[in-house]
């Protein structure tokens, strides 16, 4: 302790010896300097009196805002981080910043990892929150002095090449710079609605132009427009900026031709050709349906007679009511033109002759009402016929028989209703036994016969008679001229050669020729 106090008296005693201004200068210095100055503070390491005032510690910090004048008005303007930090507010600029530690010693103590950067004027939000400090202040630049406008960072990420101006915040936020902030369209006096909102902004500033002369929608979908301008420049009178495609416009408000069933889904331009407004298009059918007239013209010009908007091919007409001839079965289906190949108004017979002479395959005046025979279900069939209205009522095997195996050439009038005339070729007896067929046989099989021989002709088959066929006593002759004698029959088997008479059955019997029976 003494060594020390020896020492301060031999310093005192060598500072006097220099002279009174030098001496106590570099009694400071040797004496009071506890170390050299940081880098920053180089060129005042011989001023002492620059941050330091004798005796007097509250003045110190005086000396340094009188130095650091930007602090002390930040700190007077409460912005800035000394103005806003509540840490610097209570507490002295040595408390932070400590000197005298040597030239390499980092005064401003600044930790990067912890620094709050709310507590300056530029809060870090969004993506400014992951960028790295170096990424925004520069390696030679003052904090303070990196500015905080967007276009002193972005100004190379500005692909509107500084035709914006330099508020980017006015379009962008901080979220993601591509993404666009809430920016008031309407102020620049277009107001976007619809499908505009959702249009992309280098979809209308093309080439980054943003200044326009001309607002209107042709200015912009003039190259779009399919009609090649023959509609005039009025695109907001058909479209809408909700759905450019789909049009908008009252067509029955604004033309008094409303658009109904097939109408609705036609494009414009199939009607009209030229100019919307200066060359309307006729508003009847026949205006624009010419040239689809398969009637070429023949039925007049008022289609809606018999179509209607739904389908141009489907006719509505009601034939019942409106031509008291109903369309009935295959009649449902025809072709009008199949009919009416004149003028509709031409009045038409409506007999069935007058449209199927041509299919009249029985060529006989007597047959012209086909509906007797005919349905409209199918002309090639017969229905509805009741053959038990004729003289010749249909029974047996004639119920199933074709009408062409009895009526030939199709004619119907001229048949015969005799069994021969239809059977000669099958009469086994040819002919012989008359034309009566049905005394022997039935409708039902023609192998099928009933004849009572006994009750028929007075001469009953019995004995050896039973058995025998037609032809044994019915050679060639009329059935009526068969003799009922025995020796009509049997004279050549006659042995008394007659002398007996012709009555063989007073002796014999009919069961056998040789059976002898005497009859007194």
């Amino acid at each position: 302790m003494c060594a020390c106090r020896c020492l301060v008296v031999l310093l005192f005693a060598l500072a006097c010896l220099a002279g009174p201004a030098q001496a106590r200068l570099d009694l400071k210095s040797m004496v009071l300097m506890p170390g050299p100055l940081s880098a920053a503070h180089a060129d005042e390491e011989e001023n002492c009196d620059a941050c330091h005032r004798g005796f007097d510690k509250a003045g110190q910090d005086e000396l340094c805002l009188d130095c650091h004048e930007a602090v002390a008005a930040d700190i007077a303007g409460k912005s800035g981080f000394h103005g806003r930090s509540p840490a610097v507010a209570a507490s002295i600029c040595k408390g932070c910043h400590v000197d005298h530690k040597g030239r390499d010693f980092d005064i401003v103590a600044l930790d990067r990892d912890t620094f709050d950067h709310r507590l300056t004027d530029f809060e870090l939000t969004g993506g400014h929150q992951g960028v790295a400090c170096d990424g925004c202040h520069a390696a030679d630049t003052p904090f303070r002095d990196t500015g905080s406008d967007c276009a002193g960072c972005h100004r190379e990420d500005d692909r509107h090449r500084g035709e914006l101006g330099e508020d980017c915040g006015g379009c962008h936020s901080t979220e993601a710079w591509a993404m666009t902030a809430a920016f008031d369209h309407a102020e620049t006096g277009f107001t976007l609605r619809g499908a505009h909102q959702e249009a992309a902004c280098g979809t209308c500033h093309a080439g980054e132009r943003y200044s326009f002369d001309d607002t209107a929608c042709v200015a912009c979908h003039q190259l779009k427009d399919v009609h090649l301008g023959r509609y005039g420049e009025d695109c907001a009178r058909c479209h809408s900026e909700r759905e450019w495609s789909t049009p908008s416009f009252d067509h029955a408000g604004e033309t008094d031709f409303a658009l109904l069933g097939a109408h609705a889904e036609t494009p414009c331009r199939a009607c009209h050709f030229d100019d919307v407004a200066g060359t309307p298009p006729a508003t009847d059918c026949a205006g624009c349906h010419r040239e689809d007239d398969v009637h070429a013209g023949r039925h007049g010009s008022d289609c809606s007679q018999c179509h209607d908007n739904q389908q141009w091919r489907k006719t509505r007409f009601d034939h019942a009511r409106e031509a008291d001839w109903p369309l009935r079965g295959a009649h449902a289906d025809l072709a009008c033109l199949q009919c009416h190949q004149g003028a509709l108004d031409d009045p038409l017979e409506t007999r069935c002759v007058a449209c199927h002479q041509s299919d009249d395959v029985h060529r006989s005046a007597a047959m012209q009402e086909c509906d007797t025979c005919h349905g409209t279900e199918a002309w090639s069939g017969v229905s509805g016929f009741d053959h038990e209205l004729t003289r010749f009522p249909l029974e047996g095997m004639h119920a199933i028989a074709a009408c062409g195996d009895c009526h030939a050439g199709h004619e119907f009038t001229q048949a015969s209703d005799a069994c021969i005339d239809c059977h000669r070729a099958e009469d086994a007896h040819s002919g012989s036994l008359g034309g009566e067929c049905h005394q022997c046989h039935t409708p039902n099989g023609w192998s099928l016969w009933q004849f009572d021989h006994a009750a028929q002709t007075g001469f009953e088959l019995a004995g050896a008679h039973r058995g025998l066929t037609c032809d044994s006593c019915h050679r060639g002759e009329s059935a009526s001229d068969v003799a009922h004698e025995c020796a009509g029959c049997h004279a050549q088997q006659d042995r008394h050669d007659g002398r007996f008479g012709g009555d063989c059955g007073r002796c014999h019997s009919d069961a056998s020729f040789g059976d002898i029976q005497w009859h007194r």
